[in-house]
C-alpha cells in the first residue's frame, strides 16, 4: 500500500512529503534524497525532473559523472497488459565523478536505513541453488535475468547447480549460518521444500533457520509459493510470467513443433508407442 501510494504521487508531492537528508547542487541542477525518494531537479525549465522511489531501488552506483539508480519498476496493468516489474535504470547527472561516487554511497546507506555519511553496511552473502530440471527447465535463464540485479545490490554470490535428487537437502546440512546470510532457490516449489526440510533436520535447526533468510525465483511449472508470497506482500503478479519464466509465442527458444497443436492421429500414435515401450520395459 505504501508503494502504491508513492507511485501515485507527483514529484512535487514527494518533495513536500519528505524532509531531505542530503541536498547538493550539481552544476546543471540539484540532487535531493530523503528516506523515501531520490530526486534530480534541473535548473532550466526545459530539463526533466527525475524522481525515484527508494522502494523500487535495488542498488546505486556511479558511472563517470552520473549517479545510476538500479530499479525494478512496476509496468503494465489495465489496457497495458498484466502488471509486472521490469529492471530499469535512472541516470542523474552530477558535477563530476567524485560527486557521483559520494551520492552513490549516500543513497546506498539510506536504502539500508543508515545515515548518509556513516560507514557502509556489511556486504551480504547469498547462496544460490539452481535446479536446471525444475518444471519446463527455465531455471538457468530465469537466474541469468535476475543476476544483474543481485550484482547491483552488491551481493557476494555463491552459485550451485544441483545435480541429483536430494542434493539441496545435502547442501542444507552443510550450510554454515555464520558464512551465509540468505539462500536463494531457483526452481520449483520442491527446491524450497527440500531446503527447509534439510534445515529442520539439522541438530542446530533453530539457530540455522533463525539466521538464514530464504528467497525463491520462479523456475518451476506453477510456482505457487512465489505467487503466494507476492500476494502476501501486496505485489502484482503476472501469472504467465511467473510460470517458470514462461515465454511467449514469439520466443525463438521454444521449439516450433511444441507450438503447434498435435493432430488426433499423431496423439494416438504417440500414446501407442509409449505403451509399447512401457510394455517392453516391464518384460
Amino acid at each position: 500500500a505504501k508503494l502504491r501510494h508513492l507511485n501515485s504521487m507527483s514529484a512535487e508531492e514527494l518533495l513536500l512529503s519528505n524532509t531531505a537528508l542530503l541536498s547538493e547542487e550539481t552544476g546543471g541542477g540539484r540532487l535531493d534524497v530523503s528516506w523515501q525518494v531520490v530526486q534530480y531537479v534541473p535548473l532550466t525549465s526545459t530539463g526533466r525532473v527525475q524522481s525515484v522511489a527508494l522502494a523500487d531501488c535495488v542498488g546505486a552506483s556511479a558511472e563517470r559523472s552520473e549517479l545510476v539508480l538500479h530499479c525494478v519498476t512496476l509496468h503494465g496493468g489495465g489496457c497495458l497488459g498484466s502488471p509486472h516489474r521490469e529492471p530499469s535504470q535512472a541516470r542523474m547527472p552530477c558535477r563530476d565523478g567524485g560527486q557521483a561516487e559520494r551520492w552513490a554511497a549516500a543513497v546506498w546507506n539510506i536504502m539500508h536505513g543508515v545515515a548518509p555519511d556513516a560507514p557502509p553496511p556489511r556486504q551480504k552473502r547469498w547462496l544460490v541453488l539452481i535446479n536446471p530440471v525444475s518444471g519446463p527447465g527455465h531455471a538457468r535463464r530465469v537466474y541469468a535475468r535476475c543476476r544483474p540485479l543481485f550484482e547491483a545490490h552488491r551481493v557476494a554470490l555463491t552459485e550451485v547447480v544441483t545435480t541429483h535428487a536430494g542434493h539441496v537437502r545435502e547442501i542444507a546440512a552443510q550450510i554454515e549460518p555464520a558464512e551465509v546470510d540468505a539462500v536463494v532457490c531457483v526452481g520449483g516449489d520442491g527446491v524450497v521444500h527440500e531446503l527447509v526440510n534439510g534445515l529442520f533436520a539439522r541438530e542446530d535447526a533453530d539457530a540455522a533457520v533463525s539466521a538464514l533468510s530464504i528467497g525463491v525465483l520462479p523456475g518451476g511449472s506453477a510456482n505457487s509459493l512465489c505467487v503466494s508470497l507476492l500476494k502476501a506482500n501486496n505485489e502484482k503478479s503476472d501469472s504467465r510470467r511467473s510460470k517458470g519464466g514462461a515465454v511467449g509465442e514469439d520466443d525463438d527458444s521454444v521449439p516450433r513443433r511444441s507450438r503447434r497443436r498435435e493432430s488426433r492421429p499423431g496423439r494416438l500414435r504417440r500414446r501407442a508407442s509409449s505403451a509399447v515401450a512401457a510394455d517392453s520395459g516391464s518384460t
